[in-house]
């Protein structure tokens, strides 16, 4: 009899054990998953792109993205811009305030460093992965509306004419 219950017990306990389990990772799929929207709260008056370089050396080079909006609903946030494999802080403008920019500065490629002392090679970063297929010519955005995350793809940003800025760095006021 005894046997008998312990069988009953874990012929029951185990398909909900089983069930529990699988809710689990079910859960974590979902707030990971990232949500394009189709049909967002704003509409884009002009989205491009423009490459600019110092007139020093130090100075550098890098794209500046542009998205201007026609409409914005006032309780969207701007957060981010994906491009080319950047994740680029949407900056406002008090001036402008349909309008945001992304500003990516091209780094020096930075060289990796292999050595038998453990802590020398800590100092490399890891590179983080980047969660889209965009062409080269897209953009996502990334915003705040409803209290939940969303992302929106620009699918053909322009391209406008390159800066040449003489003997200055164009992002002096970050």
């Amino acid at each position: 009899m005894i046997k008998n219950m312990k069988t009953i017990a874990i012929i029951l306990t185990l398909p909900i054990l089983l069930f529990s389990l699988s809710n689990c990772g079910g859960a974590q799929n979902n707030k990971g998953k990232m949500t394009l929207e189709q049909n967002p709260p704003f509409k884009i008056a002009e989205a491009y792109y423009q490459n600019w370089v110092a007139g020093i050396k130090e100075g550098g080079s890098g794209t500046n993205v542009h998205i201007t909006f026609s409409e914005i609903d006032p309780d969207v946030v701007i957060q981010n811009i994906y491009f080319r494999k950047h994740i680029l802080e949407a900056k406002g403008n008090i001036n402008e305030p349909k309008h945001f920019v992304g500003y990516l500065k091209n780094e020096m490629q930075r060289d990796i460093i292999m050595d038998s002392d453990p802590i020398k090679e800590a100092q490399n970063t890891p590179q983080k992965e980047f969660p889209f297929q965009l062409e080269e010519n897209q953009a996502m955005i990334e915003y705040w509306f409803g209290g939940k995350k969303n992302h929106y793809k620009i699918e053909n940003l322009s391209q406008k004419e390159m800066i040449p800025y003489p003997q200055a760095n164009p992002n002096q006021h970050e």
